[in-house]
């Protein structure tokens, strides 16, 4: 079976296959209207709300003019200007628009449809954010009769749920409010996620939602000022409540490399292996599928004939299925439907059915676009791929857990107690956990005799809006961009507009209420989410900044964090298990691997621009062609002979042979896969990073490496994290030398990019990466410094060793944006200092 929509149409084509209509007729907008619906979409995206919402109002005004007041293309105008309106904070017109497409929906299709659901769902919120609570009660309660009559108690119910608790959270009912969310998230977080695709999608929905989290941990805050509270309870249940809102691919990664280790190398560790590879190779189908899809729309909305079937395809579907709200169903109800549609107008013999005309004409238009037929046979061959791997997954799998019934617990691991975190942490630890919601942000801070946790009043967007301009002073890119260093300067420039007021901001937003937990912890073990991920703690001052200071004597002098604190970042709180209570210790008995300093042909180190030897981040879309690195762009990158030199360092220090370095013509992809990477406790790569986005095709986050002769799918010079994720390490510590190695696919997207997760799957117990563009000299000091340490004092521990690294640079005068992109993910604490031994 093949269906060739992007998933965004996947309701509208379903409800088409059930019932065309064969006069269905479309009206196609007019030039005026998509171009306001398009200067809107552009605008929004921009985050010009206020200006997308005049755009948008302007094309409700012809929307209305074309195709009347109760038109389908109507009602999706009135819900983009209620939407606008409300990101725009004009919550009157919001309200206003919200019950016009609330009664236009109700007319399309039914009033006890799914799409009224998410009007209404749309419209309470709205007046709870107007002070009308009991306004807003009865809709959620609408709102949830319509989802649970149409399919029970389901994931689709859980907004609902926790709508009706923000009512009595408005309220200050903290009873009431308490079991409506913890049945929110029981929806959220019982569905079954045995599959792997499944499993991401479901994570997704989760983190979608996290508001409801933030929810319950608001309402218990309230309830513990009550008199008799549980307080021991209601910290436990906010607690795991923080841990199950924010899974984490790379979270995901470590806890399959811990089930392994703790496995060995045996038949079932190897078992273990073969069935994440397996997992790993579904869900790469599954965003190889996805990215396919959306490269095809393109096609599609390109091409005027194709374009008016579709038109027709879905006008069909409005006027003849408007009670079905098939966006709803259950997955398997949804195949069904498709396969009932399919079996009453089976390709090319359609013409002498009723009702099925207009499936012929989509499909005829769309097979006489160009490319349909690659398209057509790239996607077949990938489903049945995938179904082949999912059937042998589920085989694969029931076998592991039958002979070794740890495996889920350690793969997907259930929330720590705060009984469980303390016992893993030492005296001088403290865990800090962070819960970013759109409007509230939830801290929790743990320590070997103590925790506490608190709501702090800011949310996604204003920590956004705080980490970005903050990372605004300290990018060497962005501060070249702004302020460029004077021609004469041997380094980068010293104050690059690194914002201290704001830094100390953010720390006294943070973490000062914490302060007397904090006091005398020389370890700090970060879980951070959405925005917070991307910032490095490690710039936060921690006092306000000295009157009359500016400059380099400014930052000389600042109370910065890490003066008082190593830090390390956790993937997730169970990471904290993961790496102390269920790895087994590595058995790599060769001190280093490096590789650096690769073959490129870019501008000479001397040039001008080049002082400095920034380490440049690189985009993947300009260096991929066809599926495979383009080796002429990969030749142009500039040249790194800095590495070389680090690399010589740091194997120094670690007592390396000589040949434990691959440079110059040895740095290639070939020679990392056929080396046997798994008897090194440290492997280090220091070279170009690009850096994980919005990519396209299946381009992907990679290390450049010398580029071959001739680009294969063995060797074209990138080392892809998917290549990575097949390589077998027992590595105590890889350092990726690159640049935004920790970076998200966006700012929050993740606590780490895909190569970082990759390196854990692989078997990796830490890393260090970084979160921005790097000076290589820089670059080479920190990692060369934080090895000596190491080899002086092996029981530091790796984030007191790196700490100690960054203070003796901070002392030499230099800027946060030289001293402070790298962080330590993973195991940090004075457990891992073996791993410089």
């Amino acid at each position: 079976m093949r269906l060739a929509f992007p998933l965004r149409l996947l309701a509208a084509s379903l409800c088409a296959l059930l019932a065309l209509s064969s006069d269905a007729r479309a009206a196609e907008p007019s030039v005026r209207l998509k171009a306001l619906q398009e200067s809107a979409t552009n605008l929004y995206k921009a985050g010009s709300y206020a200006q997308a919402l005049e755009a948008s109002k302007l094309a409700l005004a012809q929307a209305i003019q074309e195709f009347g007041p109760d038109h389908e293309q109507t009602g999706i105008q009135a819900y983009s200007v209620a939407f606008l309106a409300e990101l725009a904070g004009d919550l009157p017109l919001a309200e206003r628009h919200y019950a016009e497409t609330v009664r236009m929906r109700e007319v399309l299709y039914g009033r006890d449809s799914a799409p009224v659901s998410l009007a209404l769902e749309k419209l309470a919120g709205v007046k709870l954010k107007l002070g009308k609570p009991g306004e807003a009660e009865p809709i959620y309660e609408r709102t949830l009769k319509i989802r649970t009559d149409l399919l029970g108690e389901h994931s689709f119910s859980a907004s609902a749920y926790a709508g009706l608790a923000d009512v009595r959270l408005a309220r200050r009912d903290y009873a009431g409010a308490l079991p409506l969310y913890r049945r929110a998230i029981t929806l959220l977080t019982g569905q079954d996620r045995s599959q792997a695709v499944v499993q991401s999608i479901v994570e997704g929905e989760i983190k979608r939602h996290r508001d409801v989290f933030i929810g319950l941990t608001r309402a218990a805050w309230g309830a513990r000022q009550q008199p008799g509270a549980n307080l021991p309870a209601l910290a436990e249940e906010t607690y795991a409540a923080g841990q199950l809102a924010w899974a984490t691919s790379a979270a995901s990664a470590l806890a399959k490399m811990t089930a392994r280790l703790k496995a060995g190398d045996t038949e079932i560790g190897r078992s273990m292996r073969s069935l994440e590879s397996l997992s790993e190779r579904v869900l790469a189908l599954h965003d190889e599928d996805m990215k396919a899809l959306a490269d095809w729309d393109r096609v599609q909305k390109a091409d005027p004939v194709y374009s008016r079937a579709l038109e027709a395809f879905t006008k069909a579907s409005t006027d003849q299925s408007r009670d079905t709200a098939p966006i709803v169903k259950r997955q398997k109800e949804l195949v069904e439907a498709l396969q009932a549609g399919l079996a009453r107008c089976p390709p090319g013999q359609s013409q002498d059915k009723a009702g099925c005309e207009n499936s012929d004409r989509e499909r005829e238009a769309e097979e006489k676009l160009p490319g349909y037929a690659a398209f057509n046979s790239a996607r077949s061959a990938r489903l049945a791929e995938s179904q082949r791997l999912q059937t042998e997954l589920a085989t694969r799998r029931k076998e592991v857990v039958g002979k070794f019934p740890q495996y889920v617990s350690l793969t997907e691991p259930s929330p720590l107690s705060i009984a469980e975190t303390q016992g893993l942490l030492g005296p001088e630890e403290a865990l800090v956990a962070m819960l970013t919601g759109s409007a509230r942000t939830v801290v929790w801070v743990v320590t070997r005799d103590r925790a506490d946790w608190a709501e702090i009043e800011a949310g996604e967007e204003q920590l956004a809006g705080q980490v970005a301009a903050l990372r605004r002073g300290l990018d060497p890119m962005a501060i070249s961009e702004d302020r460029p260093a004077a021609s004469g300067d041997s380094g980068p420039a010293l104050t690059g507009g690194f914002d201290i007021a704001r830094s100390h901001q953010l720390y006294k937003l943070l973490l000062e209420r914490f302060a007397p937990l904090l006091t005398g912890k020389r370890h700090l073990l970060l879980v951070p989410t959405g925005p917070l991920s991307s910032l490095p703690f490690q710039v936060l001052v921690a006092a306000p900044p000295q009157p009359g200071q500016t400059g380099a004597a400014a930052l000389r002098s600042a109370d910065w964090l890490i003066r008082r604190h190593a830090m390390s970042v956790l993937p997730s709180v169970q990471s904290l298990s993961a790496l102390r209570k269920l790895a087994a210790a590595g058995t790599a008995v060769k001190p280093f691997f490096g590789m650096g300093d690769p073959i490129f042909g870019g501008p000479d180190a001397t040039d001008p621009q080049k002082r400095g030897a920034k380490r440049v981040a690189v985009q993947p879309a300009a260096l991929y062609r066809n599926g495979l690195a383009d080796i002429r762009a990969l030749r142009e990158l500039v040249p790194l002979p800095e590495t070389a030199a680090e690399l010589q360092a740091v194997a120094r220090t670690l007592r390396a042979p000589s040949d434990a370095i691959s440079l110059r013509e040895a740095a290639t992809e070939s020679r990392v896969k056929a080396a046997a990477l798994g008897d090194y406790r440290v492997v280090h790569f220091a070279t170009h990073g690009l850096v994980a986005g919005d990519l396209d095709g299946v381009n992907e986050p990679a290390l450049a490496l010398t580029p071959p002769a001739v680009a294969t799918e063995a060797d074209d010079g990138l080392l892809t994290a998917s290549e990575i994720a097949t390589l077998k390490l027992d590595a105590d510590w890889v350092v990726l030398s690159a640049c935004n190695t920790a970076a998200g696919d966006k700012v929050g997207a993740d606590a780490l990019s895909g190569l970082a997760r990759a390196f854990f799957f692989a078997g990796a117990r830490a890393l260090l990466v970084s979160h921005w563009s790097v000076y290589s000299q820089a670059a080479v000091q920190i990692t060369t410094r934080t090895f000596a340490n190491l080899a002086v004092n092996p029981r530091l521990g790796r984030a007191e060793a790196f700490r100690r690294a960054m203070m003796t640079i901070i002392d030499e005068g230099m800027p946060p944006s030289y001293w402070a992109p790298f962080v330590v993910v993973g195991e940090g604490g004075v457990a891992a200092a073996k791993s410089a031994r």
